[in-house]
């Protein structure tokens, strides 16, 4: 049974004074922190006065680092870095704490002899010991001469001293390939201390790679879990803590940041129990319906082309005006309204956006107390009974529990991804009375049948400020795995994305893709992109035949250049057939390495940014052909005005 254990945050990874800092870790639920020296030396306060606000806010010193270049192939230059060590003890004595992380030198007159390395570090140890202190040795991915933790800790057994041991960093272990697993076997009490972060996988120096893109457990690709298993397997008994250098993060809110700090460790904690004790996440199930932001300048826009891709209008709500289309097992909810609930925060009302996505799930109730868990926004939203007008009809069921105010008795989980989006995970049993909600008569038949076999995907502009939370959100909330990131240079920019799946218990796969532009999420900067962003994928089995039959319903899908056309003919081994059958629909064509295919069509965007597609996956392809996004947002910009998106 895997206990979670005391959790720590370094000082580093925040914005703001040494105060603030504080205030934002107690708050966030950290039981101590990592003293970065920079910050008691920039810091109003006193040694002696941070160790009294520290316990003030019940919160422990637990490293103060860090003490760098210590050893040296110079005798002159070690005795100073000695007495220097002495000095940093005389502080450490004020602050209340006895432990002191000690780094590999990358100095070029560091030492290139371990025997002469021992020596050293047995000499601090002594000296450690005199003055009631213990050392910390971590080895710095750059270091010249110990770069590798099992080297680090080679010297730590070969000292073989109480005041000496290792600290173990992710990031330096992960970012240079080496492998996690023998950290299972350091002793317990030679382990001193413990230092999380996650990263991208970036190809760039690697000193430069630390000190500005690490980021916390759950926004990186870092196999932090298996990583995590090593360390409980040593049995090291001390705080996890994390140690970030991210350029965002020390411009950010500093107790946003702070919760997120503790949200990435309850998340890795979480994954961690998972392995050790086999619990799973909750059930979920397929996406079953997306509302739309879509305001009255751009509700008649959007029901054209929704039209034109085969949606029928089934009813609408009286209390509010949110109007139910149908196609298939596809649900879209359009929200004409302004200055309402229904309407997604910060997005202006010309520029339609996804504002809710439904997912079934036969057991809300437990990812509400996940949400609990992890300290994640959501909310519980009742369906309201025909025409009252009241609570949210784009809603599902955490339980059935009549309130006596005019419910059905149902309500959605309702859990804030983006501050524009949140997704609403509701019960199989309420879909009758979700749609009972919608209580006009119905102006259009059908829609039962038709070309779409459900939502493949779905895209979504994330600002560039609140990215690693909404990540991190994804990963830990829904337990959502992360694929590498990509950047995509197209014809207004470039768009980094970054894809997250995770299995249904249905057998199929919920994928949301979210996309990076400036601005920020509260609604100061745009959350639009020119050629779009925001987007809604539909699967069909039989892309061919989709696209035959929403032509002659008269859907104009995007049109491609020839000159696509004849890059994908030098590209792919494809009879002329094969290339006449994608031209003649405006189809975009990728395949991957192991055979797999990837079909699929795109619709002019409503307004600057929504837009959709129609996709098929064949022998396996879990790409979204990114290869071919350039043409997409050309086509898009450009408008081609050959033809309006619809008849």
């Amino acid at each position: 049974m895997f206990e979670p254990p005391r959790t720590a945050v370094a000082t580093v990874c925040l914005s703001g004074p040494l105060g603030a800092k504080l205030e934002a870790v107690a708050a966030a639920g950290f039981d101590g922190y990592e003293l970065f020296e920079p910050d008691l030396v920039a810091s109003v306060l006193s040694p002696a006065e941070v160790a009294r606000r520290s316990a003030d806010l019940g919160l422990t010193i637990d490293l103060y680092q860090p003490f760098r270049d210590l050893d040296s192939a110079e005798p002159e230059r070690f005795h100073a870095s000695m007495r220097r060590l002495e000095r940093k003890f005389d502080v450490m004595d004020q602050l209340g704490c006895d432990l002191v992380l000690v780094c590999s030198s990358p100095l070029p007159t560091a030492s290139r002899d371990d025997a002469q390395l021992v020596d050293q570090l047995g000499a601090a140890a002594e000296l450690a010991a005199a003055r009631g202190k213990r050392i910390a040795y971590e080895a710095l991915a750059w270091g010249t001469h110990v770069g590798r933790y099992r080297h680090a800790y080679e010297l730590v057994a070969r000292v073989d001293h109480p005041a000496l041991g290792t600290c173990l960093d992710s990031f330096h272990v992960l970012s240079t390939g080496d492998d996690p697993d023998g950290i299972a076997a350091i002793p317990a009490e030679k382990f001193f201390f413990l230092q999380l972060a996650d990263a991208p996988r970036l190809s760039m120096d690697v000193l430069q790679w630390s000190r500005h893109h690490r980021r916390f457990p759950g926004q990186g690709t870092f196999d932090l879990t298996r990583f995590a298993r090593a360390v409980v397997a040593s049995g090291y008994a001390g705080p996890w803590s994390l140690e970030v250098f991210n350029d965002v993060f020390r411009e950010a809110d500093t107790a946003r940041t702070a919760r997120e700090a503790q949200r990435s460790l309850r998340y890795l904690f979480d994954q961690v129990e998972t392995q050790c004790d086999a619990a799973g996440p909750a059930p979920l199930d397929d996406i079953v319906s997306v509302r739309l932001a879509a305001g009255p300048a751009m509700a008649p826009a959007l029901a054209d082309l929704l039209h034109g891709l085969g949606f029928t209008l089934r009813a609408a709500q009286s209390g509010s005006g949110l109007q139910l289309y149908r196609h298939g097992p596809v649900a879209i909810v359009v929200d004409p309204t302004v200055g309402t609930v229904y309407t997604a925060p910060g997005v202006p009302a010309e520029l339609p956006a996804v504002a809710q996505i439904g997912i079934r799930s036969s057991d809300p109730a437990a990812w509400l107390a996940r949400s609990d868990a992890l300290d994640i926004s959501a909310v519980t939203v009742p369906i309201p009974l025909s025409g009252t007008g009241g609570g949210s009809a784009a809603a599902g069921v955490v339980a059935p529990a009549a309130d006596g105010a005019g419910h059905e008795g149902y309500s959605v989980l309702r859990v804030d991804v983006t501050g524009a989006t949140s997704v609403d995970l509701r019960h199989p049993d309420t879909a009758e009375a979700w749609e009972r909600a919608f209580d006009l008569v119905p102006r259009e038949s059908g829609g039962d049948a038709g070309v779409f076999i459900g939502v493949d995907h779905i895209g979504l502009a994330v600002p560039a400020d609140s990215w690693d939370g909404v990540i991190l959100l994804l990963r830990s909330m829904f337990a959502m795995s992360a694929h590498e990131g990509t950047d995509v240079p197209d014809a207004v920019g470039m768009l980094h994305t970054q894809a997250l799946t995770r299995p249904t218990d249905t057998g199929g796969e919920l994928r949301i893709v979210p996309a990076m532009i400036p601005g920020q999420a509260a609604g100061s900067g745009p959350l639009r992109r020119r050629g779009g962003v925001t987007h809604v994928a539909f699967g069909s089995a039989d892309i061919l035949a989709a696209a035959d039959r929403l032509a002659a319903a008269g859907l104009h899908p995007l049109p491609v250049p020839d000159n696509y056309y004849d890059d994908v003919t030098a590209r792919f081994d494809l009879p002329a057939a094969r290339i006449d059958q994608l031209r003649s629909r405006s189809l975009l064509y990728d395949a991957d390495e192991s055979g797999g295919e990837f079909l699929h069509m795109f619709t002019h965007t409503v307004g600057s940014d929504l837009f959709f597609e129609v996709v098929q996956r064949i022998g396996g392809y879990d790409g979204y052909g990114d290869v071919n996004s350039a043409v997409r947002v050309g086509a898009q910009v450009a408008g081609f005005e050959v033809a309006p998106a619809v008849e």
